[in-house]
């Protein structure tokens, strides 16, 4: 007998050591992306955690090629992901994508909270004539990797501008050295400004860059938040250019969700709307455009 309960005891303590102290994997970006960025800044904030003697950060950051390679990840049963950084329109595509081919793929996706938002870049030549969208008719432009948002959105807006130009699959920094070897005409990047990677050009580094003004043609834009950057964003920018922004959201997937990952998930969401002027004033710029209390669920539904 006493050893049936020392084994009850010893499986009771083993399975609390693997649930209790759990991480929230979540999914971001690119290693030197905003995305990363914030979720490091709230690992900061957030209490925490024991894994045996061991001290570990609430969350589990993973590095990502972007936000579509999330959405993929997040929704796939087999993956141990919870939540994702995403972009909110690439969100509502795949939603209606769903709606469209009959699918169930955002059935079980939940808006945790909203975060920051990016700037849709233009980047061409300096002296080059794209001034504005409509100058892309005809011109080859970098839009993106696959797993990226960029390419999701570029695609968005090619479809519903109905403005015809030739899409390269490009990297930013693969795109920068086609631009600078005339192999593209221009490359769109959605990422929060300024963005580092064509922020800080090395000074050997022949490419002379410029962003073009993006207009709301054909009602591409309906759903976007109108920007104003401020000229200076960039060492290299002279004007101030017209654009929009992409709200950015965490996305969690409640089916792979536990009680426990459910109270981790509120403590995340209350800690960072707490902390959140500390994050704006010494945090990634990103933070600037963040509320995390602010959610229309008419949008999307949120965790309770």
């Amino acid at each position: 007998m006493k050893n049936i309960f020392t084994f009850l005891f010893v499986s009771v303590f083993l399975f609390s050591s693997l649930t209790s102290y759990s991480q929230i994997e979540v999914l971001t970006g690119t290693e030197n992306g905003t995305y990363i960025a914030l979720a490091k800044e709230m690992n900061k904030i957030l209490p925490k955690k024991m894994q045996g003697e061991n001290e570990v950060d609430f969350l589990k950051v993973k590095a990502t090629k972007g936000s579509s390679f999330n959405f993929d990840v997040i929704v796939d049963a087999n993956t141990p992901a919870k939540a994702a950084f995403i972009q909110l329109d690439l969100l509502l595509m795949k939603k209606s994508e769903d709606m469209l081919n009959d699918t169930k793929l955002t059935e079980d996706l939940l808006v945790l909270m909203p975060m920051n938002t990016e700037e849709i870049h233009l980047v061409t030549k300096e002296g080059s004539n794209i001034k504005t969208i409509n100058d892309l008719s005809g011109k080859t432009v970098g839009i993106g990797n696959k797993g990226e948002g960029t390419y999701s959105s570029a695609l968005y807006m090619q479809n519903t501008s109905k403005i015809n130009w030739k899409n390269r699959n490009l990297s930013t920094q693969d795109a920068m050295k086609a631009l600078l070897l005339d192999k593209i005409d221009a490359f769109f990047v959605v990422a929060a400004a300024p963005y580092e990677m064509i922020a800080t050009i090395p000074v050997n580094f022949p490419l002379k860059m410029e962003l073009g003004n993006l207009e709301n043609v054909n009602g591409w834009a309906d759903y976007y938040t109108p920007i104003n950057m401020e000229a200076g964003t960039y060492p290299w920018q002279k004007e101030v250019v017209t654009t929009f922004g992409v709200p950015s959201v965490i996305v969690v997937n409640k089916s792979k969700l536990s009680e426990e990952d459910l109270a981790d998930l509120k403590l995340w969401k209350a800690t960072t709307i707490e902390n959140l002027e500390t994050l704006k004033t010494t945090g990634h710029k990103s933070w600037k455009t963040a509320n995390p209390s602010e959610w229309k669920n008419s949008i999307w539904s949120t965790v309770e």
